[in-house]
């Protein structure tokens, strides 16, 4: 059963979060702005293939429109364009994404960073100098919480693959695909579940290290994973709920946008741009819920979590204070 302090704590954090991303609109317009730039590598190249490809075709209207044209991709992977190979392309494709997800997961971690350190400023108020000081700060401490999250989400996956082994074991002899099915459902909720605890333990990781390093009191970040995880754990329904709520909450912003930006049927420049506009509205709409999430989740952790003060530093008197202080002998 949900603890009342906790359950009270769980949605005033949840309201404050939301307040917080609301007048967070900077911070969002700067997350964004480095989304698009880091999308750039990959879409660049990509549209070109396109356009050199489709250009003075009848394929040209419908790429336009976001619609795939076999045709075009069977003449691609024919090697009918001059140039153009599916071969050399595939490889140009994959090699920019593995290089554009690595810098993808840095680039967040450094952001994480200065997100987390204004909101944990005495006003909360986003500055460019504050937002910058804090992302360097915090950036070598963040990676290294990241390098240590691998650990568990390789566990979280061995898991799922010890849940899909006896199902995939049982299909092959089952007499039914139903009950198949719904078990792989299950096997991927789980993991699902499993990544989402995850990703919010290292959040409130990240949220400790900030607030122990502001207090004088920074741990190594083994042991900030591990007092995350007893935070977690102390604290399971009132933190794991607040997760699961915004998450929600995210979703219901993201999913609307995301199918307009998909039914608009790109037949003009007019409607591209809307497809555009509609497509960033809803990334932005994603920045938003990050933010809700780091701020919702930084007071939650200062509700529930034991505020420790740094231990007095004792001083020793010196000799001649201490003489000085001493009572003065009886004479005679």
């Amino acid at each position: 059963m949900l603890d009342p302090y906790g359950e009270q704590a769980m949605i005033r954090s949840l309201f404050v979060g939301i307040t917080e991303a609301n007048r967070s609109w900077k911070m969002i317009s700067l997350l964004l702005t480095g989304n698009i730039l880091l999308s750039l590598p990959i879409a660049a190249p990509i549209f070109l293939l396109i356009v050199e490809t489709s250009r003075n075709t009848l394929a040209a209207d419908r790429m336009m429109a976001d619609k795939l044209d076999p045709l075009w991709l069977i003449d691609l992977i024919n090697n009918q364009f001059p140039g153009a190979g599916i071969e050399t392309a595939a490889f140009q494709v994959e090699v920019l994404l593995v290089v554009m997800g690595v810098v993808y997961l840095l680039l967040n971690t450094f952001f994480a960073g200065g997100v987390i350190g204004v909101l944990n400023s005495t006003d909360g108020l986003f500055t460019m100098r504050k937002f910058w000081g804090e992302a360097g700060a915090n950036f070598w401490r963040f990676l290294r919480l990241m390098l240590i999250s691998l650990i568990f989400y390789g566990v979280a996956i061995g898991v799922y693959a010890l849940l899909l082994w006896p199902i995939e074991s049982a299909a092959r002899e089952a007499s039914a695909v139903e009950p198949v099915i719904y078990k792989r459902w299950g096997a991927i909720a789980a993991l699902t579940l499993m990544f989402a605890f995850v990703n919010m333990v290292f959040d409130y990781a990240k949220i400790g290290t900030v607030i122990n390093c502001d207090r004088g009191g920074s741990k190594g970040m083994f042991r900030e994973t591990l007092g995350a995880f007893r935070f977690s754990g102390r604290n399971f329904l009132s933190v794991f709920g607040l997760y699961l709520v915004i998450a929600l909450v995210g979703l219901a912003v993201f999913l609307p946008f995301n199918f307009l930006r998909w039914s608009v049927n790109q037949s003009s420049a007019g409607r591209v741009l809307l497809a555009i506009l509609l497509g960033q509205i809803a990334i932005a709409g994603r920045m938003w819920t990050r933010l809700v999430f780091y701020a919702a989740e930084t007071h939650l952790y200062k509700k529930l979590s034991p505020i420790t003060a740094p231990k007095p530093v004792r001083i020793e008197p010196q000799p001649e204070f201490a003489r000085a202080e001493a009572p003065e002998g009886r004479d005679g």
